[in-house]
């Protein structure tokens, strides 16, 4: 699966591919183990002390979680050796991100990146099949081994399945693209199906609540939920995407609300609030010298604000990662992701500031032409 980076705990690198642990992987970890090391789990039935059992149930769930991983590994290498470039991996609640920092450019490509996760995933269920085999289902191994067959092949097969954005709704988007030779037309088509899915297994999951099964029922909702608001994230994102394509910076660029050096950084939060802004250029004379932010000012201790310039807080210049006004406006979006910055400023190829883009400007503009392409349609 993709989706945007996720903050988190920094592990080490694989391949050169950064890995990350999210808060929310503790919480599926140790859910997963303390289900596999009760009275009434897998390994119940053998006679083994606690200590044994709960090395077992420890043990098991770090080869599942390694096996999410590798599922994640191979989106991230394939998508490498296609020249997309991997920001890295992160492991949380529901698995396992893939952050890459660019799009398939061909639909085979696009599918062949998306379908070989859960083919990977078959095959480790096929490798701990016979490894369940050599240490015989009922010994402790063999069903430690037998349990991360089964986990594998649910992996797989869960994935497999058409909802965007699960790795089988972006082999779907893939095929329609290829039919089309729209993928934003595809994209729609699949975030549509997975809108299906994921209110089916919502729907299954009261169902599952209602006959008794409160754990699974309301686990599988919070699996429905969770696609259902990623497929509809996705698909605006690709909304916007195609709405940007042909457009450059210089098109979308505001002129902000900017502010001089010698400025307190209580005034500049008066500014803020008065104008509603996130952040304000810093000017000396007509150069601009940083961009300070509400964050910025939030790490100002209350009594220190009227006391403390901009420039002793701000973002400096030569730390923003400056566009030109040629920039095409979806590159522009993707470099405000990536950077953490608010805002971007916009400078000219002889050095003068034009103005600058954010996030929420960009999705002003997406909503006028929208509106603009709706009165025209009508």
């Amino acid at each position: 699966m993709r989706r945007p980076k996720r903050r988190g705990v920094k592990i080490g690198r694989i391949f050169g591919i950064e890995i990350t642990i999210h808060a929310t992987w503790l919480f599926g970890f140790a859910f997963v183990a303390w289900t596999f090391s009760t009275g009434v789990g897998p390994f119940a039935p053998v006679h083994v002390s606690d200590t044994v059992r709960i090395s077992l149930a420890i043990f098991t769930s770090l080869l599942f979680f390694a096996s999410v991983l590798i599922h994640e590994l191979a989106h991230s290498l394939l998508a490498r050796s296609r020249g997309i470039p991997v920001s890295g991996i992160t492991l949380w609640l529901f698995g396992g991100v893939s952050q890459f920092e660019a799009d398939p450019q061909t639909a085979p490509v696009s599918a062949w990146i998306s379908a070989i996760g859960p083919l990977t995933s078959l095959a480790l269920a096929a490798v701990f099949y016979g490894l369940m085999k050599v240490f015989v289902f009922g010994t402790p191994l063999g069903i430690a081994f037998g349990y991360l067959t089964y986990g594998n092949l649910l992996l797989a097969i869960f994935n497999f399945i058409p909802a965007y954005p699960l790795d089988g709704g972006r082999v779907l988007m893939a095929l329609v693209w290829r039919a089309t030779g729209d993928k934003y037309r595809a994209t729609r088509v699949a975030v549509m199906v997975g809108r299906f899915f994921s209110w089916a297994l919502m729907g299954l999951g009261i169902i599952q609540v209602f006959a008794g099964g409160i754990i699974s029922g309301f686990w599988t909702m919070m699996i429905g939920w969770f696609l259902l608001q990623l497929g509809t994230a996705e698909g605006l994102q690709a909304e916007v995407k195609q709405v940007l394509g042909g457009h450059s910076v210089g098109e979308l660029a505001t002129q902000g609300n900017p502010i001089g050096a010698d400025v307190t950084a209580e005034s500049a939060l008066q500014t803020m609030l008065r104008t509603g802004s996130r952040a304000l250029p810093v000017m000396f004379g007509e150069k601009l010298v940083g961009i300070v932010s509400l964050d910025d000012i939030g790490k100002v201790a209350p009594d220190q604000l009227g006391k403390t310039y901009v420039t002793a807080i701000m973002t400096r210049e030569n730390d923003l990662a400056p566009v030109a006004p040629d920039t095409p406006a979806t590159e522009a979006l993707q470099l405000l992701a990536r950077s953490g910055h608010d805002q971007l400023p916009v400078i000219s190829p002889s050095g003068q500031l034009v103005g600058f883009i954010t996030q929420e400007s960009i999705l002003r503009w997406v909503a006028a032409h929208r509106n603009l392409e709706r009165v025209r349609g009508a």
